[in-house]
């Protein structure tokens, strides 16, 4: 295993946070290290430690780079696998910034001087205290800058090789949440009502009528998850009323069908030694829930371009007041005109992404009442609030954060196989004998 691991841009300026005292110190340190130099001692003079394509490394970057090594180790690691190691990573470098040259990728000056200022700015540092930094630090600015040349053609190779690997199955995210069920439904708490088909048959062919009955059934709950118990029998299967259960009483096939349900939704047809069962979720609590509160609203905005717009909007509001139409008014003056066109309606809409003032009217102002009119950085809104609801997001964060742990694994997976490959079709000759 390699004990230099690859480096993100991302994660390479996130060394420079002037959080944490010497970072700057500490990533000219580990320059060498993370980035494939791109200079060498006088060549004739020098001797080759590997061909890599046709480029070479030279003895001297290998020496350069196992010296800097050593400063960065946590724990004694052999000469033979240090000089191993640093010149694999120096191979592995120079493979993708090929590779990045060859597909058409182009880091050009201004690209390298961005990330410099950003490296700077990171620090408080200007671009010239920056320079002065790594040259007392005893590195070529040259070569500082074109090392960090080659780090931005890999990771911007390494972006266009992810977003080709980027495609997430829902299976895949379902997957997850199963394995992880118990976990997800911790201190949860569900109300049920379990629809059953008894299959208690050793003969196949009963085996499989059965299956297809829970089928049908599932797919008739689907368009009407209310059927009566005269509807449900016909498929030869019974109702229970559950009530409420902890998660940590149900059967494993319980709790991770669950996991994955909403309020109101019926899940897959499951099978244990009792038959087949169809789960509808009446409701649940606890466990770490996320709910948000969302609002459908309308309202009519004066802009604050109009040194007059208070007044214009107390005035429209004294003609609704007086009984003309909201909706008429707003078509007619509301400065928002994606909502004017909809009598100034919004759709229903998670109220925290609103600016402060109009989401605290959204969150507090009696339904179907008139609020007075309401300044934002957008100007004067009279507000009235049509409807308001409590949504449980709980499902949506996990399935979210499922992608996301899916996502990186893969990511991770396919990285090491496309490097793989890359080194696999490289032409590597080694010079010197490790």
């Amino acid at each position: 295993m390699m004990i230099f691991k690859q480096l993100t841009i991302q994660q390479f300026l996130q060394m420079f946070k002037p959080k944490r005292k010497l970072n700057l110190i500490a990533l000219i340190s580990i320059i060498s290290i993370t980035l494939s130099t791109s200079y060498a001692a006088d060549k004739t003079l020098d001797g080759i430690a590997a061909i890599v394509n046709s480029d070479v490394i030279m003895v001297s970057e290998l020496k350069d780079a196992v010296q800097q090594a050593r400063t960065q180790l946590k724990t004694p690691v052999s000469e033979d696998k240090l000089f191993k190691d640093v010149l694999e990573k120096l191979i592995m470098d120079k493979l993708q910034v090929q590779k990045a040259k060859s597909i058409g990728i182009k880091i050009d000056d201004a690209a390298v001087d961005t990330a410099m200022g950003t490296i700077a700015e990171q620090n408080n540092l200007n671009l010239q205290q920056l320079r002065t930094a790594i040259i007392e630090r005893g590195i070529n600015y040259k070569t500082f800058r074109e090392s960090l040349r080659d780090r931005l053609y890999s990771d911007n190779l390494r972006k266009r090789q992810q977003r080709i690997n980027s495609d997430i199955s829902e299976n895949d995210v379902d997957d997850l949440i199963r394995a992880e069920s118990f976990n997800i439904s911790e201190n949860v708490q569900y109300e049920l009502i379990d629809i059953v088909i008894p299959n208690s048959t050793q003969s196949v062919k009963q085996f499989n009528s059965n299956v297809k009955r829970a089928q049908n059934l599932r797919n008739k709950l689907l368009l009407n998850s209310n059927l009566s118990d005269a509807e449900i029998s016909n498929f030869g299967a019974s109702k229970r009323v559950l009530g409420w259960k902890n998660a940590s009483n149900l059967s494993p096939q319980f709790s991770r069908a669950l996991s994955l349900l909403g309020v109101g939704e019926i899940s897959d047809v499951i099978r244990d030694t009792q038959g087949f069962h169809i789960l509808k979720l009446v409701n649940k609590k606890g466990g770490n829930r996320q709910e948000i509160q969302e609002a459908r609203v309308r309202h009519i905005l004066i802009s604050s371009e109009n040194p007059q717009a208070k007044l214009k909007a107390t005035q429209l509001r004294n003609k609704i007041l007086a009984g003309e139409d909201f909706a008429k008014l707003a078509q007619q003056h509301s400065n928002d005109t994606g909502s004017a066109k909809n009598g100034g309606q919004l759709p229903m809409a998670n109220t925290s992404n609103y600016v402060e003032p109009f989401k605290n009217a959204s969150n507090t102002l009696p339904l179907n009442v008139l609020s007075q009119p309401i300044q934002t950085r957008f100007g004067w809104h009279i507000i009235e609030v049509l409807e308001r609801r409590k949504t449980d997001k709980t499902r949506e964060a996990i399935k979210q954060q499922a992608q996301k742990l899916v996502g990186t694994k893969q990511q991770s997976e396919a990285t090491k196989k496309w490097l793989k490959s890359l080194r696999d079709e490289a032409f590597i000759e080694y010079r010197i004998n490790l």
